[in-house]
């Protein structure tokens, strides 16, 4: 698999960078904070009159479901070491420092200057996209990926622009391939079928 999105300007990076640095103060929300999207539920069975037809057996799994999906997003923050609360990530994984080194390399080949601040940025964006992968079930189509950006507080602080906004979405998108990288397919497939409608 190939750690490269499917679509990642030097504009676009550019721009991203000039938006994280007119942001003052932008602090990224907590790894563990509530994501983006919710997590995927069960519909609950109706019957014809309207009332729920569930039973306690059906509630029970669903719940189990629901208990399985926050245990994993745990075990992935928890395997992550950012620490709760912290206003600035930096690189603590190998995946984590592979992915700041090869967006640091590919930002200063196109003349852009590397940062705290960028990497805290790169790093939320990616860890974020992950976290909602795992609540969405591993499930990420063109709307829940448009529902994702259109939600997200972070890529929300980072667009000034339509530029800046798609420059976040291809980091946010490059950086699954190193943090779920079994994930990243359907986010770079998803990018793609958005062209650029985000």
């Amino acid at each position: 698999m190939s750690n490269t999105p499917a679509v990642r300007t030097p504009i676009a990076i550019a721009a991203s960078v000039a938006a994280i640095l007119a942001v003052s103060g932008c602090a990224p929300a907590a790894p563990d904070a509530a994501p983006a999207s919710s997590p995927p539920t069960a519909a609950p069975t109706s019957s014809p009159s309207g009332t729920s037809g569930g039973s306690v057996d059906d509630a029970a799994e669903e719940s189990a479901v629901d208990g399985d999906v926050l245990a994993e997003r745990d075990a992935f923050i928890a395997d992550q070491q950012q620490p709760v609360g912290q206003a600035n990530l930096t690189a603590r994984t190998p995946a984590q420092r592979e992915l700041v080194a090869q967006q640091r390399a590919y930002l200063e080949e196109n003349g852009g200057q590397w940062s705290e601040q960028a990497e805290t940025v790169t790093l939320a964006l990616a860890l974020d996209a992950c976290e909602t992968s795992i609540l969405n079930g591993h499930e990420i189509d063109l709307a829940s990926f448009r529902t994702h950006v259109a939600t997200s507080p972070l890529i929300d602080g980072l667009a000034v622009d339509d530029a800046s906004r798609a420059g976040a979405v291809s980091i946010m998108v490059f950086g699954t391939g190193f943090l779920c990288p079994a994930d990243a397919p359907q986010w770079e497939q998803a990018m793609a079928d958005a062209a650029g409608q985000f």
